[in-house]
């Protein structure tokens, strides 16, 4: 089966896209739309999405609307995330806003999904999996909550008149609590909007965020898809800044167990190119400084290999290190500012997407990465795995899952605090 992905780019507050002087202004606007179908759009086995924040970001919505037409769909997270990072409270209020603002905003949003895990201080960040223990006691009570969450999301998207999409997110901390999750949530959603349901995505709050537990997510998508209510399940992969990051997901497109599943994946690691200093090429990232250097000329060949810049050398360098108030008082107008930088940041991720659909398409060329990620023997044997009896073999052979790394969170909180530590 062919597979097509969906780029979907989360972070476009770094590219300036909700920006006033740009969002409200039609040659911006029609600058951005055009370089998004040149770059990105329906290239390299990819469409190209963008992604934004329905709680932090709330006026992007409208901001966004004149890109709709370039973008493949407009994805709006429910910053349910950022909202416990930041110590608030997720109430019914706060909710239905961010509920509204989806359906009138976006084609897809995100739910808002209950964290089954027990922490051990007051936060706990993405990948401190040593501060929290998974909840096994209250877990379906929360994926039942969770769906509640759903149902009460589609209610709105319904009074709205909108054709959003809820994509559902699942927790877990095996294969088993994973699908449990799943069926405990959907039977919380009436049977008759189980189809308006857009896709799925795999949490890692209450798995762990290590090399091992990303194939585990993998493969249980797998699995959630074989009861999916479509013909077809859309996995949205969080948080793929790196290539390495997405290769289970590419050796099951390989091997079959994704036959009737679509992928998408959100990044912000591109979109902040000019910020970081980070260009993605020549299969690989480039990390530059603001100093003129041959890395600038590299980075320029490579952009005006596919799009004309319509400047030279030194002026790309300069409109890249050029605040856009400071520009605009030199030029009268964003308009070449913004489109040397948004052609820099698009080039990144085409060639990003490139690099991956070469992976998506040549096994060979796969294995070859998985070589230089020194995993090689791993991801070959994964080739062989088409159900879940295949998958825990894998998974507890040590010379396979076994000798990956694992950040795992654990499965109950420990009853010492020398346990903690040990």
């Amino acid at each position: 089966m062919k597979h097509t992905l969906d780029y979907v780019v989360s972070g476009t507050s770094y590219m300036r896209l909700s920006n006033p002087n740009i969002a409200f202004d039609e040659t911006n606007t029609s600058i951005v739309a055009m370089l998004i179908k040149k770059l990105v759009q329906d290239q390299f086995s990819h469409k190209f999405s963008l992604l934004y924040n329905a709680h932090t970001e709330h006026s992007f919505g409208d901001r966004f609307k004149p890109y709709h037409e370039a973008a493949h769909s407009i994805h709006a997270d429910s910053g349910g995330l950022q909202i416990v990072t930041q110590g608030m409270t997720i109430t019914d209020e706060l909710k239905e806003k961010v509920y509204r603002n989806q359906a009138k905003g976006a084609n897809v949003g995100m739910c808002f999904d209950e964290i089954p895990v027990i922490l051990t201080g007051e936060r706990s960040d993405r990948n401190d999996v040593k501060a929290r223990f998974f909840d096994h006691e209250n877990y379906e009570e929360l994926a039942r909550k969770t769906g509640r969450n759903v149902k009460k999301q589609l209610e709105i998207f319904e009074e709205e008149g909108s054709s959003c999409e809820p994509y559902i997110i699942l927790q877990g901390n095996d294969v088993d609590t994973y699908l449990r999750w799943y069926e405990c949530l959907m039977e919380e959603i009436p049977s008759e909007w189980h189809t308006r349901i857009g896709g799925v995505a795999m949490g890692a709050a209450a798995l762990g965020t290590g090399p091992l537990e990303d194939v585990k997510r993998a493969f249980i998508a797998s699995e959630v898809a074989k009861t999916w209510p479509r013909d077809k399940m859309h996995l949205h992969i969080l948080g793929v800044g790196s290539i390495r990051r997405i290769v289970p997901y590419l050796v099951f497109c390989q091997n079959g167990l994704y036959d009737n599943v679509e992928i998408s994946y959100d990044s912000t690691t591109h979109s902040r190119a000019v910020e970081t200093g980070l260009f993605y090429m020549g299969q690989g990232t480039t990390k530059f400084n603001r100093q003129m250097s041959n890395l600038y000329r590299e980075m320029y060949q490579n952009c005006m290999e596919t799009i004309n810049l319509g400047v030279e050398l030194d002026e790309f360098h300069k409109l890249l290190n050029t605040p856009s108030m400071k520009a605009k008082e030199e030029y009268g107008n964003l308009n070449t500012w913004l489109y040397v930088r948004t052609a820099f940041i698009l080039m990144s991720i085409r060639n990003f997407m490139q690099h991956l659909e070469q992976m998506l398409l040549d096994k060979d060329a796969l294995l070859k990465f998985t070589k230089k990620m020194k995993l090689d023997g791993q991801f070959r044997n994964l080739y062989n795995v088409k159900n879940k009896d295949d998958y825990i073999a894998w998974e507890t052979n040590q010379y396979l899952g076994g000798a990956m790394k694992s950040m795992a969170v654990a499965k109950e909180m420990p009853v010492s605090l020398e346990e903690m530590f040990e």
